[in-house]
């Protein structure tokens, strides 16, 4: 990275357009990927699913409005009722033609006549047994006697012109026997017709049923369809006495959600990002850093769009809307750049301190996004790409843009400056009793984690305005839908595969009715006939219709007809029907009869169509009614409660399963990153406490998952991880080197834990229950995060890292605990020399080094006595003079490491907390009393000299490691050569 750095700074016109291409490239492509609003692509998938989402795709349940008149007063007025109904229906076709499609209620004349000629022309497909049962008793000559009395008597009435075409068409009134099968198309028996519209039996109530042209989801359109009906109906409220209309549909809740949701948006987040802008330029000094801050997280989106628009061509606008509160993540890694940069303006330092922490974090957090691919959901697959390459970018681009970008203040910006830093300065795993307090909150939490609810009712994260609830109940209640409605949807990949199957439950509807299973049901089962049925009517008729018995009829009615007068032709088009060779009828001729409304029961796509079925029934038998149908071939319930429990059943389980993967995933890792078991152990460690708090918390708060709130605590998830990896890497920074960066690193924190606060947990004071699951999740997981880091894991590495260190002990490891030292052990100490290095970034190379050179630092030991004083000039790491100390324990050493990355590592292995084992960068100001020099290198110029004089001075005898180095001015000096073997030279003072 500080490569790129440099070349950036050298070649910055090149980088700029070489950014710039990149930056256009992806938002060309971004700008082109296609948005699938589906909200349905949120449920996880399966067999049960998939078919339960073609179901909802294709028919619209809740789409209608249902518009109500209703008298003020208890004395009836239909005229009224009416009148209104006219002037609303001309004020929506001439105000809201773009709006609304459809109006249904009124029933014109030529309506009434059009549905009776088609019921006559098929009438064989609207009977039924029963109906050719009662045929057979019309068929008896006293029944044709009164059939014909009847007719006559209407004929000579002063409606007889109207009656006229009937009475002839049809004398025995077969065709009445059909349209009592369109009754069925309607649920419940208590409205009438009067002046064409349809009205409660009481005639206090009118009602007209609206179809809108957007569908519930196009809340913008609908906003305005919604405020307009409202305008229209107070008018109309106002201009007619005695009547007052109400309306109520599902769309009404859509449009009341979507405004809630932007105002409360608005509102907590307009007042949320004001607090942070000021916070950020008071710590960081710079009014430009909340721009730089989201300038790479921007970038990671539009570049994981792109990506998903080359592999995908599709995205999920909920993902994108979900993943906009990546925010709160990917501004962590510039926040931790902008915070390390800040407290020490040197690019080499700032590229070695944060690089590996930032890339560690951005990968495991990736890791643990990119596990939602195991769930079967499209929407939360898009998510975990969007999500997992948003993170990975935003975190390369930080470590790219903000140092170019951001220029530290020139005043003097110490730890501890302002009131961020003074708390990021306490330690909070030091004070035993906020140590104990975490402990006992999750030991209570422990025995609640478990309980936490998943709520699978959608209903309950809607905003459901008191004012919309009460007309809903009022409108229902006119509606005659108190009681409950389901809806059972037959399909097939045809119309006529769904029209069979439909017809089957046809059956066995009627069947429950009558034994009072279900109050009533609305179904075409006995009107529109898939081909078979329809041919097995028609062979029914003409089986009923032999020529002999129309034959007989023929003369029965010319022989009593002769009574009123009637010509022996006068009922020809009777007869004429009677010979008809009647055909099956295609859907299309079904929809042409308009007041029959099928498009409100049959819909059809390409390999998919269906057919609804509504029925009424008590709260109380829903269950039961449900349990008949377990696993109905081609056949759906759809029930609010059904459709949450088929769609969100495994929701739960899913999740289950994704925070197993993630943490077998996150914990790979860890590893590949550490090369430690203890380390990623216990760095995964506080993202379980955390887990078992939160939830814990939740529990005993009754706060339940629900759809949303579960998907967010991945997001949380991640941040806890992020946390944990920053106080890890602060703790084995201080074990390693000994600087105190744990103040920095929580700094950061602190700060992110201020703009996911201010950004989603803002949304606690919104009014939308969604949004503030959204944010009392956040709260709990950010907080207990928050707390579990700074306290329990700091506490955790304190006590097995720093303290074990300081007091002369190695760091709490497995093998030490699970092993003893072996004779071998005692003879190298391989064991306790690499103890001194284990969790260090040099510990392979101390493992290597140890390897080689372990023979020849036997030899060596084996010159020196234990009462010798042992100057080793470039100690390096300090293997060799710890393992002097641990065979010669009584012996006094001292290395001298000119490089003080080095030099630190040796000064903070535990075996440096011996007094008989020291380190400095230079000679000691004293050092008269070692007898014993080690020479690993040729030394510098600067320090040869000085060793030369002591050696000649004092040194008894002098160890060469390096084969390069001329030593004949030491045996000049009377000194022979005592062993040479194995590149070691070791020079002994002859007396």
């Amino acid at each position: 990275m500080q490569k790129l750095h440099h070349f950036i700074k050298q070649y910055r016109i090149l980088s700029i357009i070489i950014g710039l291409i990149f930056l256009t490239g992806v938002s060309i492509l971004a700008s082109r990927i296609s948005l699938e609003e589906d909200v349905t692509g949120l449920i996880p998938s399966g067999e049960k699913q998939n078919t339960l989402k073609k179901v909802l795709a294709q028919t619209q349940f809740s789409d209608k409005i249902i518009f109500t008149v209703s008298s003020t007063s208890a004395k009836n007025n239909p005229e009224a009722l009416t009148a209104y109904a006219t002037r609303l229906i001309d004020s929506i076709h001439r105000q809201l033609p773009n709006y609304i499609k459809d109006i249904q209620g009124k029933v014109p004349e030529e309506s009434i006549l059009e549905v009776y000629d088609f019921v006559y022309n098929n009438l064989p497909l609207f009977l039924n047994e029963n109906d050719y049962k009662l045929i057979e008793d019309r068929l008896q000559q006293d029944s044709i006697q009164d059939r014909l009395e009847t007719g006559y008597k209407s004929l000579i009435s002063p409606t007889g012109f109207v009656t006229k075409r009937y009475v002839f068409k049809d004398p025995l009134s077969l065709t009445a026997l059909g349209l009592n099968k369109l009754e069925e198309l309607s649920v419940g028996d208590d409205f009438q017709l009067y002046n064409n519209y349809l009205l409660t039996k009481d005639k206090q109530h009118l009602l007209l049923f609206l179809s809108p042209k957007y569908s519930a989801s196009e809340t913008e359109e609908n906003g305005v369809l919604v405020q307009e009906l409202r305008r229209i109906k107070q008018e109309l409220n106002e201009n007619i006495p005695g009547v007052k209309g109400e309306f109520f549909g599902g769309l009404l809740y859509a449009v009341a959600n979507a405004n809630q949701i932007k105002k409360d948006i608005r509102l907590t987040l307009g007042i949320a990002s004001s607090i942070l802008l000021l916070l950020l330029i008071f710590y960081y000094k710079r009014v430009y850093v909340p721009l730089l801050l989201f300038i790479p997280s921007i970038i990671g989106g539009v570049t994981a769009i792109a990506f998903l628009f080359l592999f995908k061509g599709t995205i999920s606008a909920i993902s994108i809307g979900i993943g906009a509160i990546l925010l709160g993540i990917s501004i962590d890694y510039a926040l931790h750049i902008l915070t390390h940069y800040r407290n020490n303006n040197n690019i080499t330092t700032l590229y070695k301190d944060v690089t590996g922490p930032v890339l560690m974090s951005s990968t495991t957090t990736a890791i643990a996004f990119l596990c939602l691919l195991f769930v079967k959901s499209d929407a939360l697959n898009d998510l975990g790409i969007f999500a997992a390459l948003s993170v990975l970018v935003a975190s390369g681009l930080a470590l790219i843009l903000i140092p170019q970008l951001y220029k530290v203040p020139k005043v003097n910006l110490q730890q501890g400056s302002n009131f961020i830093d003074r708390l990021a300065a306490v330690q909070f795993h030091k004070n035993k009793y906020l140590v104990g307090a975490i402990f006992v909150i999750f030991l209570i939490c422990f025995f609640f984690f478990t309980k936490v609810k998943f709520n699978n009712d959608l209903s309950a994260i809607n905003y459901q305005p008191e004012e919309i609830l009460k007309i809903e109940n009022d409108v229902l209640k006119i509606a005659g839908k108190a009681g409950k409605s389901v809806y059972l949807v037959s399909y097939g990949t045809t119309v006529d595969e769904a029209l069979e199957h439909n017809n089957k439950l046809y059956h066995r509807l009627n069947t429950l009715e009558k034994l009072g299973g279900i109050d009533n049901f609305s179904s075409i089962g006995g009107v529109v006939l898939s081909t078979k049925s329809q041919l097995e009517k028609i062979e029914r008729w003409e089986e009923f219709w032999n020529p002999e018995r129309v034959k007989k009829l023929e003369n029965d009615l010319i022989e009593k007809s002769k009574e009123y007068r009637f010509k022996s032709t006068s009922f020809n088009a009777f007869y004429t029907l009677l010979h008809t060779n009647f055909e099956p009828i295609a859907l299309l001729d079904y929809k042409n009869t308009s007041t029959l409304y099928l498009d409100d029961f049959i819909s059809s796509s390409k390999n998919f169509a269906t057919v609804t079925t509504s029925v009424e029934i008590e709260e109380t038998m829903l269950d039961n009614f449900i349990a008949q149908f377990p696993k109905e071939s081609n056949l759906v319930v759809v029930d609010r409660k059904q459709i949450n429990q088929n769609f969100l059943g495994n929701l739960k389980n899913d999740f289950n399963n994704l925070v197993a993967y993630s943490i077998i995933a996150v914990f790979l890792v860890l590893m590949l990153f550490y090369r430690s078991l203890e380390v990623s152990l216990l760095t995964l460690l506080p993202i379980a406490i955390t887990w078992v708090i939160a939830l814990g918390i939740m529990a005993m708060l009754g706060i339940e998952f629900n759809i949303l709130n579960i998907i967010i605590s991945t997001f949380i998830f991640g941040l806890g991880l992020d946390y944990s990896i920053f106080i890890t890497n602060a703790f084995l920074k201080e074990y390693e080197l000994g600087e105190k960066v744990l103040g920095i690193y929580r700094t950061s924190i602190l700060l992110s834990v201020c703009t996911t606060l201010l950004g989603i947990g803002a949304l606690f004071f919104a009014k939308h229950p969604a949004l503030r699951s959204i944010s009392v999740i956040s709260i709990i997981g950010v907080l207990s995060a928050l707390l579990v880091a700074f306290v329990i894991q700091g506490y955790i590495f304190d006590r097995l890292f720093i303290i074990r260190m300081k007091s002369g002990k190695s760091a709490f490891n497995f093998m030490s605990v699970l092993t003893k030292a072996t004779k071998k052990d005692r003879l190298y100490f391989k064991r306790a020399i690499y103890d001194n290095y284990r969790y260090k970034k040099v510990y392979p190379v101390i493992k290597k080094e140890m390897e080689l050179q372990k023979e020849r630092y036997l030899k060596i030991s084996e010159h020196i006595e234990e009462t010798d004083q042992i100057l080793h000039f470039y100690s390096g790491f300090g293997v060799l003079p710890i393992y002097l100390s641990y065979k010669k324990p009584k012996a006094k050493i001292h290395g001298i490491e000119p490089e003080l990355s080095k030099l630190k590592i040796a000064e903070n292995c535990f075996a440096s907390r011996l007094h008989s084992l020291t380190y400095s960068e230079e000679i000691p100001m004293h050092p008269t009393n070692y007898n014993i020099f080690i020479i690993s290198q040729i030394p510098l110029f600067n320090l040869e000299n000085e060793m030369n004089e002591l050696i000649a001075k004092q040194a008894k005898t002098v160890i060469i490691l390096d084969s390069n180095y001329a030593y004949r001015w030491i045996l000049d000096l009377n000194y022979e050569i005592s062993y040479r073997q194995n590149e070691v030279v070791i020079l002994t003072k002859m007396d």
